[in-house]
């Protein structure tokens, strides 16, 4: 199991997107990807958002849920690691002047507006861009329903 110890990387937030957008092609939420990887809904969560970086076993009960090759999310993490998009969000909320912690709720239950919520609306946004610019509709519209 993934321990919180490990920091999140420009690759993990990748890897939380592509994650994300087999979920969107198979129109999974995160708790029916938690009941059907058998990973518990908070790790889940957690995971998803970036508060854990998740480890082998995780990964592959996530892609059998998706019913899709473990490869196949990789490859895409891989090759959403590049995009200028991610990378500058990722620096943008990682960047060691900002020390607040991410919470998950304010006190009136709204996400802060630099929560990873946030993050991955900013950076799905980006993916429908490109997709756009790319002709790629399919995809447009996949980022565009995953967005929170």
């Amino acid at each position: 199991m993934a321990t919180g110890k490990k920091k999140p990387t420009v690759e993990s937030k990748a890897l939380s997107i592509a994650i994300r957008r087999a979920m969107a092609t198979r129109e999974m939420k995160t708790p029916g990807l938690a009941e059907a990887s058998a990973i518990p809904y908070g790790t889940m969560r957690k995971i998803l958002e970036l508060n854990t970086v998740a480890d082998y076993e995780q990964l592959r009960r996530i892609a059998i849920a998706l019913n899709i090759p473990l490869s196949e999310i990789v490859a895409d993490a891989e090759r959403l690691s590049t995009d200028p998009g991610i990378q500058e969000d990722y620096a943008r909320t990682s960047s060691p002047t900002d020390s607040s912690p991410v919470s998950d709720d304010d006190a009136d239950g709204e996400r802060s507006p630099d929560s990873d919520e946030a993050v991955t609306k900013r950076a799905l946004g980006r993916l429908m861009d490109l997709a756009a610019k790319h002709g790629d509709t399919e995809a447009e519209q996949e980022a565009y329903e995953e967005l929170p």
